[in-house]
């Protein structure tokens, strides 16, 4: 599989989409995940803001489930170590966009990755074994290596996206970090550890 021909089909996939039909599947998904009960025991969520045709995690965040939890979103850190930083989320703040064009907030109130329950992932494309492609910078897998180093971590790895994103065997490079779940507006996947 050509890793880059594929990240363009499946994003160009994404974009053809009309914006009431994410809508439409944003909200789906946000029911699939909260019915799932994945994340029953989450106080800390990192998420991320919609971009480029992405899934819409926010409306997970207004779910009465949640009422209480709180919600972070990504931030580049360090450009050149491509690891990701994350500011609480408060509906009422500025953002601003980075180098890439996607929003990000000012001077937000930083957390410790360390006390993150679960992780948000938007996705370009997924595969049933966990496999995910995204935008192609590795910054989620470099802020997060240490899941895959260590045995016991309790931190989920939730990937939302519609289900046209859906491809077949994506190929696992030694530094991506394969997801536990995926969530589509259609089903929820609970991936098989291997």
């Amino acid at each position: 599989m050509n890793i880059e021909k594929t990240r363009k089909e499946l994003r160009l996939r994404r974009k053809q989409l009309t914006s009431d039909d994410r809508e439409s599947a944003s909200l789906k998904i946000a029911k699939n995940l909260v019915r799932s009960g994945i994340l029953s025991d989450s106080k800390n969520i990192a998420t991320y803001l919609q971009n480029d045709g992405e899934v819409d995690p926010l409306y997970i965040s207004k779910d009465h489930v949640f009422k209480g939890c709180k919600f972070y979103i990504p931030i580049i850190n360090d450009q050149n170590n491509r690891t990701l930083k994350f500011g609480k989320y408060d509906q009422n703040q500025q953002f601003e966009k980075n180098k890439y064009g996607i929003n990000e907030p000012i001077n937000p109130s930083l957390v410790s990755i360390d006390v993150l329950d679960a992780v948000l992932f938007p996705l370009v494309g997924f595969d049933r074994n966990g496999n995910r492609i995204g935008m192609g910078g590795g910054f989620y897998d470099k802020t997060f290596e240490f899941v895959a180093t260590k045995k016991k971590n309790k931190l989920k790895l939730v990937g939302l996206g519609f289900s046209i994103q859906e491809t077949s065997n994506i190929p696992n490079r030694a530094w991506d970090l394969p997801l536990q779940y995926i969530v589509t507006e259609k089903e929820f996947i609970c991936v098989e550890q291997k």
